[in-house]
């Protein structure tokens, strides 16, 4: 793939494009004649194109194998023991050995996916500081640019720290080089913050773009995430974006539904992907979330089959009792997981090839041949991908149902991490306990299932992050969650089985390395500007 400075050179140079269909095409050239570039963005004909195309790049992100892989290695999932032996540099992933390193080929992917649709919204920013024509749709549009563009910044800076700041208007200034960390995410702010200003409550008939909820979440969410050396932390701010958009959404009585294919859109999303099981609109996910243990018996035709990529971790799939996270009675542990491979009449865990023993948290090494029939995600499975599901679709690589990448009750929760920042740990218990855990176990929450009100702030801290596990596990905000809060390092250790194996993991992995092929093609990055820890 292009480097970043490439795909940043490719923009400021040619004047005239068209966002496309995904990622791939993310450059169409229109020839102009002798416009200016003032001349044709004008018009908002022109410039429209541009930020309708952003929701397709973004998707594009999320695709596949792609959108799962930051997943890898964390204390809510891994990859499956296959994967693991059968690839020494994915494996770096969860076992944070030296194969994670600046020549990691999934690191560079992780990277090189997102600075496509990055630039490509910040070409529709910098346009619509041109846009003379319908200049209340054009500052909604500057809305759904800013915002697509603020997600994929917070998390390239999650994932990196220090990151170019891409603006067209200042590439002579910025540069394409890292900026300060402040830098970074005062302009992730400011996108947030402007979408925020700019976006409508909801669209009649357009549910994939982002709205103004959106929008005050991630604001939120970037307050409460920004790394307290820059400044910028404020649990004071991301309380009042929060509280913009409290009780304007609401949550589904069965916490079931949430997944169901059939039920997209539902009154709980804020913002989601629109996906469909017909290529190249499918996400794939099954795929790499499924089991090698049912695909090889039914080729592809059962809708829990897959490759095992991505897998949950012991911890994620046991009971408090067994040292994992499940209390007795939460409805969310059977949705999110399957247990129970039978497949209509047939159950294979009685197939010899897939005997296994059960890894004990206990110990520091765990053996076992294989872990298909250990328990998997079942969030993302698809039925209409099964062989008997009169659907027509019969392969697990046709997985597309809907993707929630912002829900009300993710933002419950971190309004109620908040309250307890600022010393209402009361107040927030009794909404975690009122809305979350409440349906969590079907609408009457039992006495010895409610968290104390007399709880202490730091009990508060590390009770939330397991509740948030629970309601929002593989739904890709566990490892910003991580970061963020400065348990990284000590939970995937203690509840990743392969990290917990290998026991290499160390601070400097909170980050990853800067792939070196950056490091070698772009000017504006020197062996110097790699991340701490790893080799220049």
């Amino acid at each position: 793939m292009k480097t970043l400075r490439y795909k940043i050179l490719a923009y400021t140079i040619i004047s005239f494009i068209i966002i496309g269909g995904s990622c791939a095409d993310f450059l169409d050239v229109q020839p102009t004649g002798s416009l200016t570039e003032e001349q044709v963005f004008e018009k908002i004909e022109n410039v429209e194109p541009l930020v309708l195309g952003l929701y397709n790049s973004f998707r594009g992100v999320r695709q596949g194998r792609n959108g799962l892989m930051p997943n890898l290695g964390l204390d809510e999932s891994q990859q499956g023991n296959y994967q693991l032996l059968s690839s020494g540099d994915q494996a770096g992933l969860d076992k944070f050995n030296g194969q994670l390193n600046p020549t990691s080929t999934q690191v560079a992917a992780i990277w090189n996916n997102r600075w496509p649709a990055v630039t490509a919204a910040a070409k529709a920013v910098y346009a619509l500081g041109l846009t003379k024509e319908d200049p209340e749709y054009a500052q909604q549009l500057l809305g759904e640019a800013s915002f697509i563009r603020g997600m994929l910044m917070y998390e390239l800076s999650m994932y990196w720290g220090e990151i170019p700041i891409i603006d067209i208007a200042r590439t002579q200034e910025l540069g394409l080089g890292r900026q300060p960390l402040k830098d970074v995410w005062e302009f992730i702010i400011n996108d947030f913050q402007v979408a925020a200003n700019n976006l409508p409550g909801q669209y009649s008939n357009e549910p994939h773009r982002a709205t103004s909820g959106a929008a005050w979440a991630m604001l939120g969410r970037a307050y409460m995430s920004a790394p307290e050396e820059t400044g910028l932390r404020d649990f004071v701010k991301a309380e009042e974006a929060f509280r913009q958009i409290m009780d304007k959404y609401q949550l589904l009585s069965n916490y079931e539904d949430l997944f169901k294919y059939d039920n997209p859109n539902t009154v709980e999303s804020i913002f989601e992907l629109q996906f469909n099981n017909v290529w190249p609109d499918c996400n794939y996910w099954q795929f790499d979330t499924g089991s090698r243990a049912v695909d090889s018996w039914f080729s592809q035709g059962c809708s829990f089959s897959g490759y095992d990529f991505l897998v949950p971790t012991p911890f994620t799939y046991k009971t408090v009792e067994e040292g994992g996270i499940w209390e007795d009675g939460d409805a969310r542990k059977e949705t999110s997981l399957r247990y129970d491979f039978t497949y209509y009449t047939n159950r294979y865990s009685a197939d010899g090839s897939f005997e296994y023993v059960t890894p004990d948290l206990s110990k520091t090494q765990w053996t076992g041949t294989t872990d298909e029939l250990d328990p998997h995600i079942k969030k993302f499975e698809d039925f209409r991908t099964d062989i008997l599901s009169g659907l027509g679709i019969n392969n697990m690589w046709n997985s597309g149902k809907n993707f929630a990448v912002i829900r009300y009750a993710d933002v419950i929760l971190l309004h109620a991490e908040c309250l307890n920042e600022l010393g209402q740990t009361a107040q927030a218990v009794a909404i975690v306990n009122d809305k979350i855990r409440t349906r969590a176990w079907g609408g009457t929450l039992p006495a010895d299932k409610q968290w104390s009100t007399g709880m202490s702030q730091q009990e508060f801290r590390a009770n939330i992050m397991d509740e948030r596990l629970r309601e929002l596990c593989f739904e890709g905000w566990r490892r910003s969650d991580l970061i963020r809060t400065g348990n990284f390092v000590k939970l995937v250790k203690e509840r990743n089985r392969w990290a917990h194996e290998s026991a290499t993991i160390q601070e400097f992995h909170t980050r990853y390395p800067i792939p070196d092929t950056e490091i070698k093609t772009n000017d504006f990055f020197s062996p110097e500007d790699q991340n701490p820890g790893y080799p220049q």
